[in-house]
């Protein structure tokens, strides 16, 4: 009898698992790879004043890491590719993708996530100076055609930063009445990278509006008359978040480059816009297109002409002194504010 119990409960025990070590292991976890975000690049243009066209030629990114050297060509590459698989150029008329339209200039490239230190676009052939070719890079106005220089071939925008979504696309948006400047007495163009923006296409939107013509001539010093494609001083200015009470609405300037004094309660500008007329619709209006979504303070000023992309011009912002707004921006969305009169 005793050895029929303690068979019984051998049993009971080897059923239950209480015998088994093996049973207790744990499950082995496979760890997936996350795979490397594919990433676009397009280019984009906010027009400038008295120019008519202005042409870069493109050869590559190059994304620099913490250990990367700033000034060799260290860094991961990505050249512009033609059909045939093969590395080339890319000359872009950045005037012609203005008001939300864009070049795409690299589509779907392996590009591992983390941060960037510095997004460099690589231009080829653009002149050092105002006596170099115009083949690669110029600019026409008013004058003629006109050589474009871009500084040693490279500009430097800045920190990037790329998410673990399996695809991205960012928009490299040219505010040109930042980035561009008139040297050698007029007789040449620079084109540097204060102005030049990179934005998440994921995440932006646009803003319109028109303005009433009358505005145009109705503030402190608004006499000059506009003329279309021409430095007329009829600017709408746009700045990030909503402005302290002592803050001054700057005009466009360089805080790298202006060798005028600058009061520490100016505030620059996110980005300008010279005022467009339509003849057909007899419509003036203005478009900022690629706008991180977040909150502004917009602008106008009938006053503007002259506006030294480099230095401070104190010019008076807003004027008329009523024609502002407070304004958000929402990913995917264009938003409306129109100045009107009264």
């Amino acid at each position: 009898m005793r050895l029929f119990c303690t068979c019984i409960c051998s049993f009971l025990l080897i059923s239950c698992g209480g015998s088994s070590s093996s049973n207790n292991s744990p499950t082995p976890v496979v760890v997936v790879p996350s795979p490397t975000p594919l990433v676009s690049f397009s280019i984009s243009d906010a027009p400038a004043d008295s120019v008519t066209s202005v042409n870069i030629t493109i050869s590559s990114i190059t994304l620099k890491s913490a250990n990367d050297n700033e000034d060799d060509d260290s860094g991961l590459d990505l050249p512009i590719i033609d059909d045939a698989g093969d590395a080339t150029t890319m000359t872009i008329d950045l005037m012609d993708y203005q008001s939300g339209d864009e070049k795409l200039i690299i589509t779907n490239v392996e590009v591992p996530a983390g941060d960037y230190d510095n997004l460099v676009l690589n231009t080829s052939g653009c002149p050092q100076n105002q006596n170099g070719s115009t083949e690669f890079c110029w600019v026409v106005d008013g004058e003629g055609i006109k050589t474009l220089k871009t500084p040693s071939n490279k500009l430097k925008l800045g920190t990037f930063s790329v998410s673990d979504e399996s695809e991205q696309a960012y928009t490299l948006e040219f505010n040109l009445r930042s980035s561009m400047t008139n040297t050698a007495g007029g007789a040449a163009y620079n084109l540097k990278p204060h102005g030049i923006r990179i934005v998440n296409g994921a995440e932006v939107g646009s803003l319109t509006g028109t303005v009433d013509v009358n505005l145009l001539s109705a503030g402190d010093g608004c006499e000059t008359v506009f003329e279309q494609d021409t430095d007329h001083g009829k600017i709408v200015y746009l700045y990030e978040g909503e402005l302290a009470l002592d803050g001054v609405m700057g005009d466009e300037f360089d805080p790298d480059e202006a060798q005028n004094e600058v009061p520490a309660n100016v505030i620059m500008p996110y980005a300008s816009d010279a005022i467009t007329f339509d003849a057909d619709s007899d419509i003036y209006s203005y478009t900022f297109a690629h706008l991180p979504a977040g909150n502004y303070t917009l602008a106008l000023s009938c006053s503007a002409i002259n506006d030294d992309s480099e230095e401070y011009d104190a010019i008076i912002i807003a004027n008329p002194v009523e024609q502002q707004h407070e304004i958000t921006i929402e990913a995917n969305a264009e938003t409306v504010m129109n100045f009107t009169e009264g």
